[in-house]
C-alpha cells in the first residue's frame, strides 16, 4: 500500500527473540518488550532511548524450557491495580515435564524497574505433549479476569483433539477471577 510508511520506533534499540511489546498502565511512561529467551526489558517510551537506558525488568531464562520454536517466555500482563499492586502475570514453558505455567510475581520495592524472581506464584500448570503450539498469551479482561491462551499442545492437526474436548484445558482460551483467593 503506497499509503502506508513503516517506521523504526526506537531504532537505537534490538532485541532477542522479541514477541510483545507493552506498557504497565501505571503512567510512568515505560516500555516493556517480552523475549522468548526468558527476559522482559523495560525502557522509557521514548524514540530516542538507547541501549543504557534499558533494564532487565525480569528474568527467569533459568526457568523455562527452551527459546526456540514455540517455547520459552510466551506472555506477559499487568494487574489492572499494577500501580498498588505490583503484580504481573507471564506464560511460560517449563522443561521435566514439559508444560505451561502461568505464574504471578511482584515487583521489587525498592526499584520499580525489577521484578522480584523470588516472588513467582504459580497459578496454573498444564503439561504440554509436544514443543509446539504451547500458546502463550495473557491478558486482562474489561471484566478484570485474566485471560490465558493454552495452544492445543502441538504437532501438525490436533492429534488429541485438545481444542474439541471440554475435558482439557489445551486448545481453549481460559479465564481465570485472579482476585479470587479460594482454591
Amino acid at each position: 500500500n503506497p499509503n502506508v510508511t513503516l517506521v523504526d520506533a526506537f531504532p537505537n534499540l534490538s532485541f532477542n527473540k522479541a514477541l510483545h511489546l507493552t506498557h504497565s498502565g501505571d503512567a510512568t511512561n515505560r516500555i516493556f518488550v517480552v523475549q522468548q529467551d526468558g527476559k522482559i526489558i523495560t525502557f522509557p517510551n521514548d524514540s530516542n532511548a538507547t541501549v543504557s537506558q534499558t533494564k532487565i525488568f525480569l528474568d527467569i531464562s533459568n526457568k523455562i524450557s527452551s527459546s526456540s520454536g514455540e517455547q520459552g517466555l510466551l506472555g506477559l500482563d499487568f494487574h489492572p491495580n499494577y500501580s498498588s499492586n505490583g503484580y504481573i502475570y507471564v506464560n511460560y514453558t517449563a522443561p521435566s515435564p514439559l508444560r505451561t505455567v502461568i505464574s504471578r510475581f511482584k515487583v521489587k520495592s525498592s526499584d520499580p524497574n525489577k521484578i522480584d524472581s523470588l516472588s513467582e506464584y504459580k497459578i496454573l500448570e498444564i503439561n504440554q505433549p509436544y514443543t509446539n503450539h504451547n500458546g502463550g498469551s495473557v491478558m486482562f479482561g474489561l471484566d478484570g479476569y485474566l485471560y490465558i491462551g493454552t495452544g492445543d499442545g502441538g504437532d501438525a492437526n490436533d492429534p488429541f483433539n485438545n481444542a474439541q474436548n471440554l475435558g482439557s484445558l489445551l486448545g481453549k482460551i481460559l479465564r481465570i477471577n485472579i482476585n479470587a483467593t479460594s482454591p
